[in-house]
């Protein structure tokens, strides 16, 4: 997920001897805008003065700008490429479609190959880009100009948009047009229902928030027929209170290193009653593409039949947002026989400490060169 935090606990770093390349490409038949941009974008980073690496990574994310992202710099200062690149939804994650930023992925891949001269494509799944990358290697399966990955990183990813929005929906929401309006008997942040939350109040409250957001999928079914009919094609609409996780305030339930209570806006409480972090606004095509459990393909249990590369699951014990369990099944669903699965110190972005940023650093280091040993510059 996009987790963005006000103030993270150590500021990324750029290492020393490494820069970056701007690259902007446009993915057929789309062209430049008028105003000049690409449809996608992205940062390609490499040592100075090195040759062209034979190894590089991608990273892509629905929403969130990866250009920078945290370890380019760092796997570029050991000898790989690394290229963060942005589909044509960076920052429009209201109106993401998954095909077309498929489309996207496989220019930024393409390039990489044909243009770079990479030889090893790694595809790193961080976060809420754990999903979409796994969607972008599941279809490169079936389609042939869409170039393939020799590995897979998966970093504090999640097992999918839909099941990420059920998990953090507040059930006790009563009009979804209001988010005032509270049913008491299923608000978390209500003392007399904990936490610690009861079995019973957690089997109720996770059957809530299943049907709330049925009753979501619902309504975007029915309105889109409606204003089909009507000659519109799609509308945009709130999701109000989408920071009500109960693992937020209650470290009993799924135990971990992680603080409570927290989340990746700080006090739950807080950010549950503020603008939301996950699909706090959606399309209704985007819903049904991103966000349902019913329709949309940005589920892990819909690729893993299809993997057959060699993949390593990373996940810090003190994230707040990405759970163990989310490790465990991503791991458990994967198909191919070289995988592998860690659970070390460390929050969402392992920015706790230098020493838990070099862990999990060293770990993706000799994974890969194990794999890919004469290939790197």
């Amino acid at each position: 997920m996009s987790a963005e935090r006000s103030v993270p606990n150590r500021e990324p770093t750029t290492p020393k001897g490494v820069s970056p390349r701007f690259v902007g490409l446009t993915t057929p038949p789309k062209q430049r805008a008028p105003s000049g941009q690409h449809t996608c974008q992205g940062l390609y980073w490499t040592q100075d003065g090195k040759p062209s690496p034979k190894v590089a990574f991608i990273a892509t994310h629905y929403n969130v700008d990866f250009s920078e992202h945290y370890l380019s710099g760092h796997l570029a200062a050991h000898g790989f490429g690394f290229l963060g690149w942005n589909t044509r939804y960076r920052g429009l994650e209201d109106l993401f479609i998954l095909e077309p930023a498929l489309d996207d992925i496989a220019v930024g891949c393409r390039w990489l190959k044909e243009v770079a001269g990479v030889q090893k494509l790694i595809l790193l799944g961080n976060s809420g880009g754990g999903s979409l990358m796994a969607a972008y290697h599941a279809k490169s399966r079936e389609v042939d100009s869409y170039p393939r990955a020799d590995a897979f990183v998966f970093l504090s990813a999640h097992t999918g948009r839909p099941e990420v929005l059920r998990d953090w929906l507040d059930p006790a929401v009563i009009d979804e047009n209001d988010p005032v309006k509270t049913d008491p008997s299923l608000d978390m942040y209500n003392p007399a229902n904990g936490p610690p939350y009861s079995p019973e109040f957690i089997k109720r409250y996770r059957a809530a928030q299943v049907q709330r957001h049925n009753r979501l999928d619902e309504w975007v079914k029915k309105e889109l027929k409606r204003l089909n009919a009507a000659g519109i094609p799609d509308r945009i609409f709130p999701i109000h209170r989408t920071m009500a996780d109960l693992r937020f305030v209650d470290a009993s339930i799924e135990p971990s290193d992680r603080p409570v209570p927290s989340c990746y806006f700080g006090d739950p409480a807080e950010a549950n009653r503020g603008i939301g972090l996950a699909g706090r606004s959606s399309s209704l095509l985007t819903w049904l593409s991103l966000w349902s459990m019913q329709d949309s393909k940005f589920q892990f249990k819909t690729f893993a039949a299809q993997w057959k590369v060699p993949s390593i699951v990373i996940q810090g014990k003190a994230d707040v947002g990405v759970f163990t369990s989310n490790a465990g099944n991503i791991f458990n669903s994967l198909e191919t026989e070289d995988k592998e699965v860690h659970l070390i110190p460390g929050g969402h972005y392992f920015d706790d400490s230098k020493e838990t940023f070099d862990e999990m650093l060293h770990l993706i280091l000799n994974w890969v060169e194990k794999r890919f040993p004469s290939s790197k510059a």
